[in-house]
């Protein structure tokens, strides 16, 4: 699985789903089915809106993405950077051959500019939000109120989703059961410790 990494970008919003991931090999009894990897349009470094430095594993030119898992893309407010058009166009292929992509925030936007939005129904900050800062959008019709929406292969969420974008990752990807999915969700949510015992069941 490969996470995009680009400057700006809101690096809270892939904590929980970077989180489900890191306890796969605790929850699976030492095996890890998912590897997750940074890719980005160079091996530059980037910096986060939280001040992080990323250096990312990969550079595109360096990925199969015939042959990966799924495409992570996080908010930042430098997605209509020209640098970041070749992810979306990889974006847009992974779909097409049934791979998941993921987009929350700003990358719903990027993706709506692209004209990807136009076929499946999404979700984003709001509707206002992709009608003013999109000139390309025309997916109206399939705009869904809600932190997240899972259609087919493609999941998006709101600034505000990446729990319920994290769990509707996860179904996608036949990760966990929905037992554990849904103590995940719980625990993360309420902070019941009742919810991460039923986790390490």
């Amino acid at each position: 699985m490969y996470v995009y990494v680009l400057n700006d970008m809101a690096e809270c919003e892939i904590g929980y789903i970077l989180q489900a991931f890191s306890m796969e090999k605790l929850l699976k009894n030492g095996t890890k089915e998912f590897e997750v990897e940074t890719v980005a349009c160079n091996k530059k470094p980037i910096l986060t809106l939280g001040g992080l430095t990323i250096i990312p594993d990969r550079a595109i030119s360096e990925v199969d993405f015939s042959n990966i898992a799924a495409l992570l893309l996080p908010g930042s407010s430098a997605w209509g950077s020209e640098d970041n058009q070749e992810i979306l166009k990889k974006a847009q292929e992974c779909l097409r051959n049934d791979i998941l992509v993921g987009a929350i925030c700003g990358a719903t936007l990027a993706l709506a500019d692209y004209g990807i939005l136009d076929r499946f129904k999404h979700t984003s900050n709001s509707l206002e939000y992709l009608n003013f800062f999109s000139k390309n959008y025309a997916g109206q019709d399939l705009y869904v109120c809600s932190n997240s929406v899972s259609d087919r292969n493609l999941v998006t969420a709101n600034s505000a989703g990446s729990l319920e974008w994290t769990k509707d990752i996860l179904k996608n990807l036949n990760v966990y059961s929905d037992k554990k999915i849904d103590a995940f969700y719980n625990y993360y949510s309420t902070g019941d410790a009742k919810y991460y015992d039923e986790l390490l069941q």
